[in-house]
């Protein structure tokens, strides 16, 4: 009689006998601003009647007199601590220092050639591959390699990185769409630098964030393949109205790509 209370417990949690759960891993998903585009992709989907299998967590934090987000770092560290090693935690923490070194046009123009690049870089200074790479790793690694790092050790849940969504190819959008930083380090005067350089920014990035990743045990998620055109760039559909942010069309393929990995039946719904 006990076991079968205890079996009718388990069945009525979702779970079975070896403590699975039946509907799937929970999935929290947490970050800072890219998350946006993943909050208001679940917002379009509750406005149609649709659920989101996964839990979607932005960083709370003051921006400007604002308060912006709904979850505090550490709070955020108690959660995942309560997850399995059934459950995922997929992160979008940070992701816009490549667009620091390289949206607005150095005085002095300059390239770098990437490790395995054999094409000639642009015109300009070349500077020392290893140079911006030390850069990126000592300013990540000290700040998003931290927050990685504190959730790495607080959770025994699977856990999951997601890159940064790419450049915009599109300089003459980013021209007429910026936020206050990029408009107060005048990039009306100084122009957009070009796109190439740009994407290469992002991919020494991505190579930092990896090398992070491996250390940490972290798996990493490359953007969905569906919203980049055929350089890499982020297809114009999926532009928000800043310089580096993606939109909820955006939003909506990543959740469709984290339910195929780890919600298969909210797949098969999200796209009836």
């Amino acid at each position: 009689m006990i076991l079968g209370r205890a079996v009718r417990r388990a069945l009525a949690a979702g779970q079975n006998l070896l403590g699975a759960d039946l509907a799937g891993p929970r999935v929290l998903i947490f970050g800072d601003s890219h998350v946006h585009a993943i909050q208001e992709a679940a917002r379009h989907r509750a406005a149609k009647g649709r659920e989101t299998a996964s839990d979607i967590r932005r960083l709370l934090k003051v921006k400007n007199d604002k308060t912006i987000g709904d979850t505090e770092f550490e709070d955020f560290l108690a959660q995942v601590g309560e997850l399995t090693s059934h459950d995922v935690v997929v992160s979008l923490i940070g992701g816009n220092q490549h667009a620091v070194f390289s949206t607005i046009q150095h005085p002095v123009p300059f390239d770098f050639f990437l490790p395995g690049e054999d094409s000639a870089p642009s015109a300009g200074t070349i500077i020392p591959f290893r140079v911006l790479k030390e850069a990126f790793s000592v300013g990540i690694r000290n700040g998003d390699g931290r927050s990685l790092e504190a959730i790495r050790k607080s959770t025994n849940a699977r856990m999951v990185h997601l890159l940064a969504p790419p450049p915009k190819g599109d300089n003459s959008f980013i021209e007429n769409y910026h936020d206050t930083r990029f408009a107060a380090a005048n990039i009306e005067a100084r122009g957009v630098s070009p796109a190439p350089l740009r994407m290469k920014f992002w991919q020494l990035q991505n190579l930092v964030v990896e090398e992070i990743c491996r250390e940490l045990g972290i798996e990493v998620l490359p953007p969905p393949r569906s919203t980049l055109d055929e350089n890499g760039f982020l297809l114009r559909e999926y532009y928000a109205n800043d310089a580096t942010h993606a939109n909820a069309g955006y939003g909506e393929a990543v959740l469709r790509d984290i339910e195929e990995r780890f919600h298969p039946a909210a797949a098969e719904g999200s796209s009836a």
